[in-house]
């Protein structure tokens, strides 16, 4: 005869996956999650040398998300633009060329730049990259390069700085723009566990779109937050949003938040913690009938 707390009508286990369920959801808002605050730097604010439309607007919805989901993060990253004075993507380094024209940049193998004319070395390219050339913005040191005075910052947060390698950009918090050398983000995060990132700051279809698509080929959790990003050309926003869509990125609002990250938090914990309560019950029951 089975004893009355193995059958799996009794209330004991009834109880039992209540709790399992409840502790999921309660695990889920204290999941490691990393708020990524993109390049929000007076460079890129009204009255910077590449400001972004409206770029002012997307600060008090950051600051929000801070105050009104504190318990939700367990790290908060600003990546900061640190560009040096004749940088690669500034177009007046490139006679002849003006803001917003493309040129092609070739490298070799390590990430070095082909297109010195005065390198004595021959150089074998492995690698082009097409170059949208910049206004001067965010150079070492600079007020450009100063983080907002309105965006509210906390002692524990973490500053990743990018685009500092002279002769290649950045636009991914992770990586240069060719792959060959990364930042220290992705360490950052790991040292802290994280799995799930949630995305804003500047600019929506460059360094917010590219730093999405690292997060996520690197195998995290990925939200975006649109309302809380602004892009450098309104006309290509549906098409990144678009592309994020396909790869597996959660484009949302502020206000869509903290439901869709319990939400899809809680389904994983949930479903992990319902097999392991199932698999002790059967082993425990298994035990009792031999």
């Amino acid at each position: 005869m089975i004893p009355f707390w193995i059958n799996w009508n009794t209330n004991l286990c009834r109880y039992g996956l209540f709790i399992v369920v409840l502790s999921s959801f309660v695990l889920a808002v204290s999941s490691n999650t990393a708020l990524l605050v993109v390049d929000v730097q007076n460079c890129f604010l009204p009255g910077g040398s590449l400001a972004v439309t409206d770029a002012d607007e997307i600060i008090p919805v950051i600051n929000n998300i801070r105050r009104k989901h504190t318990d939700l993060f367990t790290l908060t990253v600003f990546t900061q633009d640190w560009h040096c004075a004749d940088h690669v993507s500034f177009a007046s380094q490139h006679t002849g060329h003006s803001p917003f024209d493309v040129v092609i940049l070739q490298y070799d193998e390590n990430g070095n730049l082909c297109n010195e004319t005065s390198s004595s070395t021959p150089c074998t390219v492995e690698k082009s990259i097409n170059q949208t050339l910049w206004p001067d913005h965010c150079v070492i040191n600079t007020t450009g390069a100063q983080f907002s005075d309105n965006i509210h910052r906390k002692p524990t947060d973490i500053v990743v700085k990018k685009g500092y390698h002279c002769e290649i950009d950045s636009y991914s918090g992770f990586y240069d723009n060719g792959g060959f050398t990364k930042t220290e983000l992705e360490a950052v995060l790991q040292s802290h566990e994280i799995e799930t990132v949630v995305i804003v700051g500047l600019a929506l279809d460059y360094c917010v779109y590219f730093t999405a698509l690292d997060a996520r080929r690197v195998g995290y959790n990925v939200y975006v937050v649109v309302d809380a990003s602004r892009p450098v050309s309104p006309a290509d926003k549906q098409t990144v949003v678009t592309d994020m869509d396909n790869r597996g990125i959660h484009v949302v609002n502020s206000t869509e938040l903290r439901f869709l990250v319990s939400s899809s938090t809680s389904f994983n914990i949930c479903f992990y913690y319902c097999i392991v309560c199932f698999i002790l019950v059967y082993i425990a029951s298994s035990i009792v009938l031999i």
